[in-house]
């Protein structure tokens, strides 16, 4: 049962308010402001609706009402302001205030019920309507959360195989992913963006990950050569993004317009095109490349130079920085060029901070292994006793 709280100096008026409504409603009657707010700061459960009589004594009805309108915990309560009658301009500042309707003396009962029980079912509704939106938010928060921590285990998953077939490529995967967060950040930032929203910041980051994905389908004796790549070898090399790409589209049916699942072939499949139209596998030139493989391209070659590989010597900074700037409007998109001749820094830093990084890693790693063989020793030891 819905409960009414009835503010009246008036006890004559309470009592028939109340007889009005005692069989439908809980009906709580105050004769002051004072107690009606004395009982609503104990209150549990506040009143579905609140009746206040604009004669009220000590303040008024307009205080009243103010004092509850501007508490967080009361000005979602519906009020229906009791007025001795008709007159426009309490009207206006009782609407100002919030007050939901009006009711007027000589008090009529069934009128005045009816009125009630409208305002009544209607914050009930309210409060249906707020506690479903509530609900659904929670459901596509809950499903949000899940769908990310799948990308995340479908990324983590594909990058530690990639790892254990290719340390270098594993490496590379993630690397290249975070060299690409800082350009296409500064390129959002500065509006450049050919229709992808700057919320999509953190799955497009994420799915760039996945660039490099096609080179499970590339035969060991060439990923892990040492040394130059003959004419057929690079030919296959060069055959990991359509491995990608087809593999991306042939399940992408089961989920259709996904943005992870667009991101993530747009970036396999096209990161190696040139600018030009000399890159591979499609030959696309220009604005005909998809921008994120565009800004992938760059972060692409920088770690490719950088980063030491078994086929190859270890090239710096200022030699990946030079090589990017003379491939701007050959191999490279001009404007993300410039973006990273801007951040160029900022990459150097990030560089070091990932050298640091395995360094670290791998002397934790060494100091693992060696108390791994201290102790195989004592146990060899001890069995021997």
């Amino acid at each position: 049962m819905a409960t009414v709280m009835i503010v009246d100096s008036s006890d004559i008026e309470l009592r028939v308010m109340q007889k009005a409504l005692d069989k439908s409603y809980n009906v709580l009657t105050m004769n002051s402001a004072k107690q009606a707010l004395g009982r609503l700061s104990m209150a549990t459960v506040v009143p579905d609706l609140i009746v206040v009589d604009l004669e009220l004594q000590i303040g008024g009805g307009f205080a009243f009402i103010n004092s509850l309108k501007t508490n967080p915990k009361y000005k979602e309560i519906p009020v229906m302001l009791l007025a001795a009658g008709r007159d426009e301009s309490t009207e206006l500042e009782g609407y100002r205030l919030g007050v939901c309707d009006f009711a007027y003396k000589p008090i009529n009962s069934v009128i005045l019920k009816h009125k009630i029980d409208v305002q009544v079912e209607s914050s009930g509704n309210k409060k249906q309507l707020n506690n479903y939106v509530t609900q659904l938010q929670q459901n596509v928060s809950f499903h949000a959360q899940n769908s990310l921590r799948l990308e995340y285990f479908l990324i983590g998953m594909i990058t530690d195989l990639l790892s254990k077939k290719d340390g270098f490529t594993g490496t590379h995967c993630v690397s290249v992913s975070r060299y690409m967060g800082i350009l296409l950040q500064d390129l959002l930032m500065s509006g450049v963006n050919y229709g992808v929203p700057k919320e999509d910041y953190e799955i497009i980051v994420l799915s760039a990950q996945l660039h490099d994905m096609g080179k499970m389908g590339v035969p060991d004796s060439v990923l892990m050569k040492e040394g130059k790549y003959t004419d057929e070898e690079f030919q296959a090399m060069k055959n990991h993004p359509v491995y990608a790409a087809d593999a991306i589209q042939k399940y992408s049916y089961l989920l259709p317009d996904n943005k992870f699942v667009v991101y993530m072939y747009q970036m396999a499949r096209y990161h190696h095109e040139r600018f030009d139209g000399n890159g591979y596998p499609d030959k696309l030139s220009g604005y005909n490349i998809p921008f994120l493989a565009r800004v992938l391209a760059v972060a692409d070659v920088y770690d490719a130079v950088t980063a030491k590989r078994s086929y190859k010597q270890t090239m710096g900074h200022e030699q990946a920085y030079n090589i990017i700037m003379q491939g701007s409007g050959t191999q490279f998109d001009p404007t993300v060029v410039n973006s990273f001749s801007r951040l160029h820094m900022v990459f150097y830093d990030t560089q070091m901070q990932m050298q640091k990084q395995l360094m670290q890693q791998a002397i934790q790693q060494n100091q693992a292994q060696s108390l791994m063989r201290q102790s195989q020793q004592m146990t060899s030891q001890w069995n021997g006793i």
